[in-house]
């Protein structure tokens, strides 16, 4: 057993984010929640900024800051090393390029604790570093105490409740007794969120927007690639597998047929704009008929599923157009 003393562990991966990561670790540095409850355990991911110099002094004047390193592996291992040593009843995440409210640990824990809650999620700003402004996005989620079905048919919707692990505090139990790790891919929360709702006997949602999600260029969403729209297409795979193997599909079907067809959407929207920053609109069709075709396999009759620890390979993949534009700067020179 961990230590009983820390209630929450709060693990934040680090990778090159010089530019936001005094303002992240001020907010975690700066929790109403008292520093003897709860332990911070950063694992910078190889970063060759000044990210490291950065996180030491953090370290350096808080006790309860732990600081790890590693090669570049992603952030999905890097959350995985922090797992293996957290020692909270709760665990917490942060992206290290936002930031937190004030009250963002205290008010989590005390949900959680009054209402004996396995999992607690909370709602979240937009914060936009050009402009210096937070914005509260319409479609929160709604608050309310919820068993497993109702969770895991709101979070499967992906409306107001949403796949990402940084709004959400865990019982670190569901990882440890489930043996539930990252997986190492892109949209690994995706992946990753329908396992621990399944395990979670009661969920809290609240209404209070307690973190800060930073949007910028750099971030998966602003920097989808090929690789990146093919594992978001996987992740899709990823909970139709889990739900095949704990014999749930049937259960949830439609609403994982509703987040299919959001993520088509999703999906097309990003292959034209892969086409059009390579100026190539040559495959555009053979790329948005292979993504349909995959995440209709996901979610049809003919899906075949595999022991859990075996990859989920995705069956069309997309394809990276080639650059002209390069090629035309290139023939112009």
């Amino acid at each position: 057993m961990g230590n009983n003393k820390i209630k929450i562990s709060l693990i934040i991966p680090v990778y090159n984010v010089e530019k936001y990561l005094f303002k992240a670790l001020s907010s975690v540095e700066n929790q109403s929640f008292d520093k003897s409850n709860f332990e911070v355990i950063i694992i910078d991911d190889g970063s060759r900024d000044s990210s490291v110099d950065i996180i030491k002094e953090f370290c350096e004047r808080n006790i309860n800051f732990k600081f790890l390193s590693q090669d570049n592996s992603g952030p999905a291992i890097a959350r995985n090393t922090a797992l293996k040593i957290a020692q909270g009843e709760y665990i917490a995440f942060l992206d290290s390029d936002d930031y937190l409210e004030k009250n963002y640990l205290e008010k989590l824990y005390g949900t959680a604790k009054e209402n004996n809650a396995d999992i607690v999620c909370c709602n979240y700003y937009t914060y936009y570093p050009e402009k210096d402004i937070k914005i509260n996005l319409p479609f929160n989620a709604v608050p309310g105490v919820c068993d497993t079905k109702k969770a895991l048919k709101k979070l499967i919707l992906d409306f107001g409740t949403h796949y990402f692990v940084w709004n959400k505090l865990i019982k670190r139990e569901i990882f440890t007794q489930n043996k539930i790790l990252f997986e190492d891919m892109y949209f690994e929360d995706i992946s990753i969120c329908p396992k621990l709702f399944f395990y979670a006997q009661k969920v809290v949602f609240i209404e209070d927007n307690l973190y800060n999600y930073t949007s910028r260029d750099t971030s998966i969403l602003h920097s989808m690639n090929v690789t990146k729209i093919n594992d978001y297409i996987r992740a899709l795979g990823n909970i139709r597998n889990f739900m095949e193997s704990h014999n749930i599909y049937q259960e949830y079907k439609n609403y994982l047929w509703v987040y299919a067809q959001k993520a088509k959407i999703v999906c097309y929207y990003y292959i034209l704009n892969l086409h059009i920053k390579a100026s190539n609109h040559r495959g555009i069709f053979e790329n948005i008929n292979s993504a349909t075709k995959s995440i209709d396999y996901f979610v049809g009759n003919e899906f075949k599923s595999k022991t859990e620890n075996m990859l989920i390979q995705i069956p069309y993949s997309i394809v990276q157009p080639q650059n002209l534009s390069k090629i035309k700067v290139e023939q112009e020179r």
